[in-house]
This record gives structure tokens, C-alpha cells and sequence, in this order.
């Protein structure tokens, strides 16, 4: 893998988009002091994730953008990209298989940093992961600036061990070992925390099956309950039975005598109806005598409107009579007009006939001239083209010929040439015959046998990712059972917690407002810390108490409209008896007069005795009793009270709080298992790559082998097509020689030729030019004779013309004439007319006649209908009686069915409830007693609520509960063990760890400093250097220097010079090189303190380690510059902008010697 080229943008000084290219194993960076060659080193430790600014010269990390100069503004961000040539698959993992993989950093103003790999978004991880093992990184030892050479000489023995670790690629494992004391860490506490909870969870069991028993007791009493309330509900229901019967029989009653008084209703509105028949037959009449009286009077206005139309007709005929013989008259005096003019008009065409038939005889005589002078000119153009043609032939002749011999000429060398070089070619090939080593055929069956190991080494991962696959799918499993566990505890947790809100008490509005005005510390079961076997007896002490709010400090004044119990929080801690039960109790309400005289006791006999002692009225129990002077309270079956539940709820929050570190331990595990799987996967991804590189090297070694053997066929091959040119180039030559005589014949011969014709050209030229200027005489002439003719055809054209107009007008006129002639014959029409208007006005007589005669009888058959509207008014009046007394019956049906719906309603709301409870309807009747009555059975529902609410609170959760607390007991224990075996596991791969650690470091440093050891004498031509361990431990050794130059004995490496330091801090990071080699080397200016005899070594050094190890390096020194095969110039020839001047010295010395 090497270093392609650099592309910066923006980046410091390079704020235009600059290509930085190393084609070259040893590129050198020049130029003057400031110009900015350091930034190229600073970019390439910017991309590989370097995240100190100081490191990079600067105060922050936007500080490598263009800031701007005299001339430019400064730039939004800056982008540096390196592209690697992949093409030995150094790099690992999904890259492996890519020819060129590309590295980009992109840092804005706004201080965002932005990753990419082949152009993909990624993270600084993946970055510094992809070089993993490779070398690379922001700060190896690959980068060495001036100033580094110092520090790393002079540095302390830990810092100098990193060099040594990072080139044993021991990082990683210490990065791991770091890991693992964590999760061992976390694994002891979760080891302590089960512990704890554990034991607590046996004391939780015990009390949770007191609580199992009560519910129990409490789910019978509810089932007692549930039977007399559905039998309660059965006898209500009989009861609503029976009234639903007695409000149908009352409703039918009604609905006989609504019956009754609608029959008298229906007998009336027969008789309406009759009577509306005939007001509709009536009406009908009506309107038919109206029709008849509107179409008399439209036939009246019809006769009037055709007798105006007729008078207006005949008006209009005798106007248009009038106007057709005035037209006539205007019309007969035109004709006339218009007959003069066309007889002028008919002479003047004569005579402009006559002229233009003159004007074309002479226009022929011109036409016929014109043609023989063109005859002329075409004859003398033929004979003057073929002249031209035959000069122009035998000059293109003349050139052509030139040209072959000249061509020829340069053949006839060329081919001589040739024949001189396949000699010398020939003699060549005799000489470099090759051989067929057999060597190649060792190495192809060499390759091959590596290519079936590499495949072996494919099955072996592919079994061991399949275990990984089936470890990563248990792990999931015990992350799912770890977060259903969680779940089952929040169920829990939620449950106290209802449980305990129950047990609030609802204040009223100005109770609550005077208790948040004041300041509230808590209540007082959260102020207190009672051990588990005397939760009963305080929980019976105490009572209503322990959800009393506990203020501050007391108020001034209590409020007499306060309904909750209220504690203020002691003042003062006096001395506790050791007898008295406080002494049992912790938190800060153990000092409240609560528990002032109340003593505790391990039995009945220590209590009677502390009882008849002076200070003590009262002594509890463990058993849960508290025994007074005359009087005993015992809990009996009374369930777990207020601080049962609440501390229940703390045990659930500690087993969240363990579930959830055990949760996350198995999440880690998960992690770790499915990078495990991940890192087969690539190993797996590599160890195929690996297989196909090994084929591919073995088809390599057999293709060089093939190539060989191949190489000498091609020479007796070449040595055969050598021979075999020489002889054609020979014949070649001959040939061409004689074509070249021949061809210097053809050319004099043209040459006499050519002097021959030229004065025939000429003359014919000059017989040309008079035959033209005859042509253009005849033209002239010709053009006149046309353009007279076309005259007098345009007056031709007019005066016929205007014969066809004044011809066409008088048709026109005579048209009119005769059009108006025919309607001045017309009168005849209006005597028609006259007698048309007579017959009308009789027709109009008999119409008005029949109108008169239709509006009588519309008038009688009104006054009828009026008769019968009047008779229907009176039986209307007397129906609005009977519609009262049919609304008044219609109320009281009404109210029956509302009565009987409302007797239903209530007995199928009983029906849905038995239906809701699940509760059969029959079953309850059937097996209720005969002597079950509502009053009897309404008391035992009331005792047996009575007896539910005496138990107190019930945690129906607790049957449950036990078989979860033991489940999660069981589960606990499990867990123990697999922490308990995490544990272990764990330490065992510490122990791998460190074993690994200890092998590698040791084989590195023993490698490094025996490389060392070699390269100091060829650095300094003498003396010696050698590493030292601080101590025994490898796993935390310091690593030390000691360099003796020749002839010097010096006590410790800092008493050496500048350049001494210089020459060891190279040898020694050289020596890392040769154990485990970087892709690429910078050095900035690290031959700066050395004179030109140690420049010469270093140079020499590094000419040697260039062909494994790309070096890029940053000089001033001549001697630097001349080992270098390509040149990189950095100029800032503007201000505060660096440009690049590239030279590639292999190239230029070849130019040069070629010059």
C-alpha cells in the first residue's frame, strides 16, 4: 500500500484545490521558509484523525482553514483527501478487495468535523480502525517532524514504550485489557447487589404468604357477596315483572276507549269527503269554463293582429313601387353612357395590336443574331477547356512525379536504414538467446501447495463463525429474558403503588391548600426505617399515623377546618432507652412522641416484667402484638399494612436497579459476542481473500512459468522473422532503385512537353476575348427589343380589360331594368288583399260573440263551488270536539306505555348486569330459596361488605406474588452462579491477555533493539546503541536509550549533540520500520542538524528502506534533494497562498542527456 496523492482545499495556506501526487517511491518537498511545505505533513496528520490543535500549530481546530490575506477573503471550510493504491489488499476488513481507497476530512467554520471513507460518510473510529496494525496513525511513528526527534529521544521510558507497543500492535490488547477490568468491576457490584437482595427476597417470601392467606380469605367473603347481590337483583327483577304485567292490562283499557272515539272520527270525514269530491268536481268545471274563456279571447286578439298585418302589407307593396321605377329610369340612363365608352375602348385596342405585332418581328431578328454570336463563344470554350485540361494534365504529371522520385528517395534510405537495424537486431537475438530456468516450475507447485493450506484455513473459520452465530443468538435470548423480567417488576412496582395512593386520604380544598402552604418534609412511614419483624407491631401503633404528612416546624396556629392527621418533625434528638422500641426504629421520626412509653420485648414474660417497671404503659411484640397494663392489641389476620407495601416497593426498585445492571451486563455480553462474530466475519472475509490472493500468485508463478517457456519460442521466432525481413528488405531495395530511373525519363519527357503547348494556350485566350465582346453587343440589343415588347403586351392587356369591365356593367344594368319592370306588375296583389281583410273582420264578429257567451257560464259554476266550500266549513267546525277528546286518550296511552317502558327498562338493566357479571338469569332464580325475600337478603349483602371492609387492605397480588417472588428467587440464584462464572471467565482472559502482551512486547523489543543495534554503526560509521527495560514486568516496563557514538563514552544519551540525537532518533525509528514497515514515511526536515557527511548517510539509509517504504521527506539540503526521483516545489509567490511546482527527476535527466 502506498500513498497515491493528497487533493487539500482551503487547508491552511492551500486555499485553492491542490494535487499533491507522489508517483515516486522518494518524493522531496522544497522550497524557501514559509511557503507552506509543513501544511502538506500537518494534512496528512489532520485526515488520520489527529484532535489536538496544538499538535497541528494552532489555538482550535478551525484554525486550519484559510483565514484569508491581503487579497483573498477567507474561506467557509477546508477538505483534505489522501487516496491510498490498495493494490496488495494491506488493508483489512471490507476494503480489502479495493484497488484505491480514499480517506477525507472536511472541518467547518462552525467547528463541525466530518469523516469519509470512499467517499461514504463515516467516524473517527473507523478511520483509526482501518489503519489498525498498518503503522498509520495522527501521532506513529510514520510522521517525524523536527521537533519530534528531540522529544522522542529525550522522552520518558513509558512515552518510549508506546513506539514499542504501537509496533507491536499490543494497543488493541491493552485498549481490550482496559475493557475487561471493567466489566469485572461492574460484575463484582452486581455480584454485591444480588447478594443483598437475595437475602431480603427470603424475608419478602415469608411476609407475602400472610398476605397470600388473607387474600384468600378476602376472594370468599367476595364471592358470598357476589351471590346475595346477583339473588337481590333476581328478586327486583320478579318484582318489576309483576308491575309490567299490571300496566299492560290499564294500557289496554285505554287503548279500547281511543278505539271508540277515532270510529266517530272516521264516520265525520266520510261525509268531508264526499264534500270535497265535489268542491274538486266543481273546481274542475271552473277551470275548464276559464279554458274556454281564454281561447275565445286569444281567437278574438289572433283575427285583430291578421287584419293590421294585412292593412300594413299593402302600405309597404305601394312604397316598393314607387323605388323600382325610379330605379328603371337611373338603370336606361347608364346603358347609354356605358355603350359610348365601350366603343372608344374597342378602338384603341386595335391599334395597340397592330404596334405590338411590329415590335415582335423585330424582337425575332435580335434573338436569332444573339444565338449565333453564343454558338460562336461555346465552340471557342470547348476547344479553349480541352487546351487547359491537356496543359493542367501534363503540369499535374510534372508534380506527381516529383513527388515519387522525392518520395522515393526517402524509401530507397529509409529501407537501407531498416535493413542496417534488423542486421544489428539479428546479431542481437544470437546473442541474448534465453534459457528456461527450472526454478519456475519449483515455485508454481510451491504456490499451489499454498493456495489448498489457505483453503483449509477457510473451513476452520467458517466453523468457528457458525459456533459465534449460535453464541450471539443465546446472548439475545438473555438480553429478551432479562427485559420480560424487567417488565414483570414494573408490574409490581406499579402495583404498591397503587396500592399506597389508595390509602391517601381525599382532602377537602382548603385542607389541601393549608398543608401545601406550609413545609412538608415527607410522610411519616417515608421518615421512618423499621426492620421486618417489627413492621407488624409499629404498623398497629402507629395506624392511621404512618400517611400522616410531617411539617417542618409547627404552625402557629392549628385550623379548625383541618380533617388530616398532621406530625411536625421532633426538634430535638435526646438519648434513646436501649429498651424502648425506637431504639428499633431509624430516620428521623423515631424521636416523635409516637413512640414515647412504648417498650419492646421478645415474649409475653419480658413484657409483663417491663410493664410493671415505672416509664413503660405499653410493650410490643415481634409476633405482632402490643400489650398494655389491661389491655392487648393483636394484628390477627389483619393484612400488611402501609409500611409492608412501602418497603415491598423499595425491595422492587432495588431488583429494577439490579435487573437493569444485569440487563445491561447482558447487553455488553451480546456486544461483545456479536463483535467477536463481526471480527470472525472479516477474518473469515480476509481468509478468503488470502485463499483467492494464494490462487491467484499460484496462477502468477504458472503464468511465469508459461511465460518463460513461451520467451524462447518467441525468440527463435524473432530470429527466424529477422532473417527472413533481411531478405525481403534486400529485394526491397533493388526494386525501388530501378522505379526511381524510370520515373526521371517520365519527367523530362513531361518537361518538352509542357514548353511545346504553352504558346497554343495563349492564343486561343486572345480569340476568346473578341468572340466575348460580340456575345455582350447582340445581348444589349436583344434586352431592348424585349423590354419594348413587354409594353406594348401591358397596354394590350389594360385596354382589354377595360372593354370586359364596361361589358359587365351593362349586363349588370340591364338585369336591374328588367328586374324592375317585373315588379311594377304587381298591383293586382293588393286588390286580393282588400278582399282578404273583409273576410276577417266577419270572423272577428263570431269570436267576440263566443267569449261573451263562455264568461256566463264561468260565473255560474263559481257561485256553485262557493255553495259547497261553505257547507264543508261547518262539518270541519264540528270535528275540532272530537280531535280533543281523541289527543286527551292519546296522553293517557302514552303515559301507560311510558309507565310500562320504564318498568322494561329497569328489569333489562338488571338482565345487562347479569349479562356484564356473566351471571345466568335462570340459574339464580332456580337455586335462590323460596323464603328469599329483598329486605333479609339486603342485610346479609350489607354483612358480608361489613366483614370485607374489617379485613383492611388486601393485596390480591400477593398469591400471585409468592409464586413470582419464588420464581425470581430461583432466577436470582441462577444469576449468582452465571456472574459467578462471568467472573471467572473474565479473569481467565485477563490472564490471556497479559500473556499475549508480555509475548509480543518481549519478541518486538528484542527485534527493535537488535535492529537498532545494526543500524547505528551504518548511521554514524561506528560506536553503538542499544534499548534497556526499567523493569522486570513487561506489562509495565519503561523502555530507555543509550547511543555511543564512535570514540565517546558518554554516561546517558542526553549529553550527545543536536545532530547525534538526531542520527539515533532516525536509526531507532528506522529499525521499528524494518519490524513492522508503514505504508509511507514523512519526514520534515529531520536532516536539519546534520552536516552534509551525516546528510550523506541519512540519505543513503533511506535510499535502501525506499524499496519497502515510501518515503515523503521535507528538506533544504542539496544533497536530500539530489537522492530524490520526483521534486514537489511549493511556491507563495502571492501572499499567504502556497501553490505546487512538480518535476520528476528520472524524466528531466533523461531530456537532459537526450539534449
Amino acid at each position: 500500500m502506498r500513498l497515491k496523492y493528497i487533493r487539500l482545499a482551503g487547508f491552511k495556506s492551500f486555499v485553492d484545490n491542490t494535487k499533491v501526487a507522489f508517483p515516486e517511491q522518494m518524493t522531496c518537498i522544497v522550497g524557501p521558509n514559509g511557503c507552506g511545505k509543513s501544511n502538506v505533513i500537518d494534512a496528512v496528520r489532520w485526515v488520520l484523525g489527529e484532535s489536538s490543535a496544538k499538535n497541528l500549530r494552532g489555538d482550535a481546530m478551525t484554525d486550519v482553514i484559510f483565514n484569508g490575506s491581503q487579497v483573498r477573503k477567507p474561506v467557509g471550510q477546508a477538505s483534505v483527501e489522501l487516496v491510498f493504491d490498495n493494490s496488495d489488499g494491506r488493508l483489512q476488513g471490507e476494503y480489502v478487495s479495493y484497488q484505491e481507497v480514499s480517506v477525507k476530512r472536511v472541518v467547518t467554520r462552525d467547528g463541525q468535523s466530518l469523516y469519509f471513507l470512499n467517499n461514504a460518510k463515516c467516524r473517527r473510529r473507523d478511520i483509526t480502525d482501518l489503519f489498525l496494525g498498518t503503522g498509520l496513525g495522527p501521532r506513529s511513528y510514520a510522521i517525524i517532524e523536527q521537533g519530534m526527534i528531540s522529544r522522542l529521544i529525550e522522552s520518558r521510558p513509558q512515552e518510549l514504550r508506546i513506539f514499542i507497543e504501537e509496533a507491536a500492535g499490543i494497543s488493541k490488547y491493552k485498549e481490550r485489557r482496559k475493557e475487561t477490568e471493567s466489566r469485572m468491576s461492574r460484575t463484582r457490584e452486581n455480584l454485591e447487589r444480588l447478594t443483598d437482595v437475595r437475602e431480603e427476597l427470603g424475608q419478602q417470601l415469608a411476609k407475602l404468604q400472610r398476605q397470600a392467606a388473607a387474600a384468600k380469605r378476602y376472594q370468599q367473603l367476595k364471592a358470598e357477596e357476589r351471590a346475595y347481590k346477583s339473588q337481590l337483583q333476581a328478586l327486583k327483577w320478579l318484582h318489576y315483572q309483576e308491575q309490567c304485567d299490571r300496566v299492560e292490562r290499564e294500557l289496554t283499557a285505554e287503548q279500547t276507549e281511543l278505539e271508540k272515539w277515532l270510529a266517530e272520527q272516521r264516520g265525520s270525514e266520510r261525509g268531508q269527503t264526499e264534500l270535497r269530491q265535489q268542491e274538486l268536481d266543481f273546481q274542475e268545471q271552473v277551470d275548464q269554463a276559464q279554458e274556454s274563456f281564454y281561447q275565445a279571447s286569444s281567437q278574438v286578439t289572433a283575427v285583430e293582429q291578421q287584419i293590421r298585418y294585412q292593412r300594413q302589407m299593402i302600405q309597404q307593396r305601394q312604397q316598393q313601387r314607387d323605388q323600382w321605377q325610379q330605379q328603371w329610369i337611373l338603370a336606361k340612363q347608364e346603358i347609354d353612357e356605358e355603350t359610348i365608352q365601350l366603343e372608344e375602348a374597342r378602338a384603341q385596342l386595335v391599334e395597340v395590336e397592330e404596334q405590338l405585332a411590329v415590335a415582335e418581328e423585330e424582337l425575332a431578328m435580335a434573338l436569332e443574331a444573339h444565338e449565333e454570336a453564343e454558338s460562336r463563344y461555346q465552340d471557342w470554350q470547348e476547344n479553349n477547356a480541352q487546351q487547359q485540361r491537356e496543359f493542367a494534365r501534363l503540369k499535374e504529371r510534372h508534380s506527381v512525379l516529383e513527388a515519387e522520385l522525392h518520395a522515393s528517395t526517402q524509401l530507397i534510405a529509409q529501407v537501407d536504414e531498416r535493413h542496417a537495424t534488423v542486421r544489428q537486431e539479428l546479431a542481437n537475438l544470437e546473442q541474448e538467446k534465453p534459457q528456461l530456468p527450472d526454478a519456475l516450475l519449483t515455485v508454481a507447485r510451491e504456490r499451489e501447495l499454498a493456495a489448498a493450506n489457505a483453503a483449509k484455513e477457510v473451513e476452520a473459520f467458517t466453523s468457528a463463525l457458525k459456533q459465534a452465530k449460535l453464541d450471539e443468538e443465546a446472548a439475545r435470548q438473555h438480553v429478551d429474558s432479562t427485559q420480560r423480567s424487567l417488565s414483570q417488576l414494573a408490574g409490581q412496582q406499579a402495583s404498591y403503588e397503587q396500592l399506597l395512593a389508595a390509602q391517601e386520604a381525599e382532602l377537602e380544598p382548603e385542607s389541601r391548600a393549608w398543608l401545601a402552604s406550609q413545609t412538608c418534609v415527607g410522610t411519616c412511614r417515608e421518615l421512618l426505617e423499621v426492620p421486618l419483624e417489627w413492621v407488624a407491631a409499629v404498623e398497629l401503633w402507629a395506624g392511621q399515623w404512618l400517611s400522616a404528612p410531617v411539617l417542618e416546624k409547627p404552625p402557629e396556629q392549628w385550623p379548625e377546618f383541618l380533617q388530616q392527621s398532621v406530625l411536625v418533625l421532633p426538634e430535638k434528638h435526646n438519648a434513646i432507652p436501649n429498651q424502648a422500641l425506637a431504639a428499633k426504629l431509624n430516620g428521623p421520626m423515631r424521636n416523635s412522641s409516637l413512640f414515647a412509653g412504648i417498650a419492646w420485648a421478645e415474649n409475653e414474660g419480658e413484657a409483663r416484667a417491663l410493664l410493671n417497671s415505672p416509664g413503660w404503659h405499653a410493650v410490643a411484640l415481634p409476633v405482632g402484638k402490643i400489650l398494655g397494663p389491661d389491655w392487648i392489641l393483636a394484628a390477627g389476620e389483619m393484612q400488611d399494612g402501609l409500611l409492608a407495601w412501602q418497603q415491598a416497593l423499595n425491595d422492587v426498585l432495588q431488583t429494577i436497579e439490579l435487573v437493569q445492571a444485569q440487563g445491561e451486563e447482558a447487553q455488553t455480553q451480546l456486544t461483545q459476542v456479536t463483535e467477536r462474530r463481526q471480527s470472525l466475519e472479516e477474518q473469515l472475509e480476509t481468509a478468503r481473500s488470502d485463499w483467492q490472493q494464494a490462487q491467484q500468485v499460484a496462477f502468477q508463478a504458472q503464468e511465469r512459468f508459461s511465460y518463460a517457456e513461451q520467451s524462447v519460442q518467441r525468440h527463435e521466432a524473432d530470429v527466424a522473422k529477422r532473417e527472413q525481413e533481411l531478405e525481403t528488405l534486400s529485394a526491397r531495395v533493388s526494386s525501388l532503385k530501378a522505379e526511381h530511373e524510370v520515373k526521371l525519363e517520365q519527367k523530362a519527357d513531361i518537361e518538352l512537353q509542357i514548353e511545346t503547348h504553352a504558346p497554343e494556350v495563349a492564343k486561343t485566350e486572345t480569340l476568346g476575348d473578341a468572340i466575348k465582346l460580340e456575345v455582350s453587343e447582340y445581348s444589349r440589343a436583344r434586352a431592348q427589343q424585349q423590354q419594348q415588347v413587354h409594353t406594348q403586351q401591358l397596354q394590350k392587356q389594360q385596354y382589354q380589360s377595360r372593354c370586359e369591365t364596361i361589358q359587365a356593367q351593362l349586363e349588370r344594368l340591364q338585369r336591374t331594368m328588367s328586374e324592375a319592370e317585373e315588379r311594377l306588375q304587381l298591383q293586382t296583389e293588393d286588390e286580393s288583399s282588400e278582399e282578404e281583410i273583409s273576410v276577417l273582420e266577419e270572423q272577428l264578429a263570431e269570436n267576440l260573440m263566443m267569449r261573451e257567451q263562455a264568461e256566463t257560464a264561468l260565473v255560474q259554476i263559481k257561485e256553485q263551488l262557493s255553495a259547497v266550500q261553505e257547507e264543508l266549513s261547518i262539518i270541519n267546525k264540528g270535528q275540532s270536539a272530537v280531535h280533543e277528546q281523541i289527543a286527551k286518550q292519546r296522553e293517557k296511552v302514552e303515559s301507560r306505555k311510558l309507565e310500562l317502558a320504564a318498568a322494561r327498562e329497569r328489569g333489562h338493566a338488571l338482565l345487562e348486569s347479569f349479562g356484564e357479571e356473566r351471571i345466568s338469569l335462570k340459574e339464580v332464580l332456580e337455586n335462590m330459596p323460596e323464603e328469599a325475600n329483598e329486605r333479609e337478603w339486603q342485610q346479609a349483602l350489607d354483612e358480608r361488605s361489613r366483614k370485607i371492609q374489617q379485613l383492611g387492605a388486601i393485596n390480591l397480588a400477593a398469591i400471585e406474588e409468592v409464586e413470582a417472588q419464588s420464581e425470581r428467587k430461583a432466577y436470582l440464584d441462577d444469576q449468582y452462579e452465571d456472574l459467578s462464572a462471568s467472573l471467572a471467565t473474565l479473569e481467565d482472559a485477563i490472564k490471556k491477555i497479559d500473556r499475549e502482551t508480555r509475548s509480543r512486547f518481549k519478541k518486538t523489543y528484542d527485534q527493535v533493539n537488535s535492529d537498532l543495534q545494526a543500524l547505528f554503526p551504518k548511521v554514524f560509521g561506528g560506536g553503538s546503541a542499544y534499548l534497556d527495560l526499567t523493569d522486570d514486568d513487561l506489562l509495565e516496563t519503561g523502555v530507555t536509550i543509550m547511543a555511543r557514538p564512535p570514540g565517546k563514552k558518554n554516561s546517558t544519551i542526553h549529553l550527545l549533540s543536536g545532530g547525534e540525537k538526531a542520527l539515533t532518533a532516525l536509526a531507532l525509528v528506522f529499525a521499528i520500520f524494518r519490524l513492522n514497515p508503514a505504508p509511507f514515511c514523512l519526514l520534515d526536515e529531520v536532516d536539519a542538524p546534520l552536516d552534509d557527511v551525516n546528510v550523506g548517510r541519512f540519505c543513503r539509509l533511506v535510499k535502501e528502506m525506499s524499496e519497502s517504504v515510501q518515503f515523503i521527506y521535507i528538506s533544504h539540503n542539496k544533497i536530500a534533494m539530489e537522492m530524490a526521483t520526483h521534486l514537489a516545489g511549493v511556491t507563495m509567490q502571492e501572499p499567504g497562498v502556497s501553490r505546487l511546482v512538480a518535476v520528476d527527476v528520472d524524466e528531466a535527466i533523461a531530456l537532459a542527456e537526450a539534449s
